[in-house]
């Protein structure tokens, strides 16, 4: 699923991940790891900003696709990285904590890999109406729940807010519009995205 975006879709990817690479404030040559890279489209981007980009997934299908564009990407299945400690600028999960059973678990984990200062960005579904339809999710999220994931890392919450309003460039918190948005039946609708500040040493 979720292989090959085209169109205006892929059009409006491109920018969604650029702007996220802008707001982490990345210098060049940072160092990016995208867990759950799937086909590689935020590496793509990456990679066009002179970023040492690396991608993660358990697809081999997804990583067959990557490789075809000559992106950096490994096999992996879990936390247990090939990786020192404290290496990335970076770490960027997109559309991946829907589909984990102890997210708590895994981020606890994979932040080892974030050098101290370093940029968590955590985007997901919300409960829209589309939700259950793909049989690989495991659970949706709000703003709150986003929040409360922030708080117990330690980390400082940066800004979070939906997918479409940060393309606009304005923020929206969790308010009377909540219920409102996620009736928008459209992918980009509902989708979260937060930024997180691991803690400086």
């Amino acid at each position: 699923m979720y292989l090959k975006y085209t169109g205006i879709m892929k059009c409006i990817r491109d920018r969604y991940f650029s702007q996220v690479l802008d707001y982490c404030e990345l210098k060049s040559g940072a160092r990016v790891l995208d867990f759950g890279c799937g086909p590689g489209d935020l590496l793509l981007v990456c990679r066009k900003r002179g970023f040492d980009s690396i991608g993660i997934d358990s697809s081999p299908r997804s990583l067959s696709l990557a490789t075809e564009r000559g992106l950096n990407v490994h096999l992996v299945s879990t936390t247990q990285l090939p990786f020192e400690h404290a290496s990335f600028d970076a770490i960027i999960l997109q559309s991946v904590l829907e589909h984990l059973s102890d997210p708590l678990s895994v981020l606890e984990k994979l932040t080892k890999y974030l050098k101290p200062g370093g940029v968590l960005v955590l985007s997901a579904p919300t409960p829209g109406p589309y939700f259950w339809d793909d049989p690989t999710h495991i659970r949706p999220y709000t703003p709150k729940s986003l929040k409360i994931l922030g708080e117990l890392l330690g980390f400082q919450i940066m800004t979070l807010t939906y997918v479409f309003s940060f393309l606009m460039g304005i923020r929206i918190k969790a308010s009377f519009l909540f219920v409102m948005l996620n009736l928008i039946p459209f992918s980009l609708g509902s989708n979260l995205v937060a930024f997180y500040r691991s803690p400086e040493k």
